[in-house]
């Protein structure tokens, strides 16, 4: 057997072995099982992906040897790498104690970006929900946390009507991204302590807080986001806190 047939041959036993399992817990100490067992999968994970990475690009020289379009397996490789990076932040993030939670919706207060100023074309409507910039998916320590709110820019556009006059219609876009903010103004100092701990790490995407409504005891998560499952995240547990007077 060759290099390139012993090198088929470990990805297909690292893809075909059983990775994946259920994870329970009713009590902490089920809790602290199951997170070494969460950090051994995704160091698992990790190396068959970084398998599945070479036989891509493998395939890439290939297809370019022949003469053939690399595109699909340029695709590919692109994923994985992003999967990859995917893992490593979950890995990073169980390490330092943090712990999966379902995946509450939650109001984003903070996403990480690399960008310098947002992105955004110019719109006839001023709500929020409609400039609003999402998180990127990054490597871990990269970009900075902003708010998902940017700071718009406002001018006027002429419009010809129906009837051939023409009038000025106000249109606005995304001029800068602003700091972001802690959701809660009297929040305790434990509780923005914890949060900026945890925005130091830069493996969480996004930051925010459930319930969406401002409620007496908001729970504040980290979330990653998947390349593979458009649309989904990870969420981890940062902080919590109750005012027994709420009770």
């Amino acid at each position: 057997m060759d290099n390139q047939e012993l090198m088929r041959a470990t990805v297909q036993t690292v893809v075909d072995e059983p990775m994946d399992f259920i994870v329970y817990a009713n009590n902490p100490a089920d809790m602290v099982g199951a997170q070494r067992s969460m950090i051994l999968w995704c160091a698992r994970k990790i190396q068959a992906e970084k398998l599945e990475l070479k036989e891509a690009e493998r395939n890439v020289e290939a297809a370019k040897a022949h003469k053939w379009s690399p595109a699909a397996w340029g695709r590919q490789v692109k994923l994985i790498g992003e999967k990859i990076d995917f893992y490593k932040k979950v890995k990073v993030a169980l390490e330092a104690g943090y712990y999966i939670v379902p995946p509450f919706p939650i109001d984003i207060f903070a996403i990480r970006t690399n960008q310098q100023t947002p992105r955004g074309n110019w719109k006839t409507y001023k709500w929020r929900d409609h400039h609003e910039k999402n998180a990127q998916r990054l490597p871990a320590g990269d970009g900075r946390y902003v708010s998902p709110d940017p700071v718009l820019q406002h001018t006027t556009f002429p419009h010809t009507k129906s009837d051939k006059s023409v009038v000025q219609v106000d249109h606005w876009r995304a001029a800068e991204f602003k700091n972001a903010d802690f959701p809660f103004k009297l929040a305790k100092a434990e509780i923005m302590n914890a949060t900026r701990a945890a925005m130091a790490l830069k493996v969480f995407d996004q930051m925010g807080a459930l319930p969406t409504h401002r409620a007496p005891d908001p729970i504040i998560c980290g979330q990653i986001l998947m390349p593979h499952r458009k649309g989904q995240a990870v969420t981890f547990f940062v902080s919590w806190w109750l005012d027994t007077k709420s009770m």
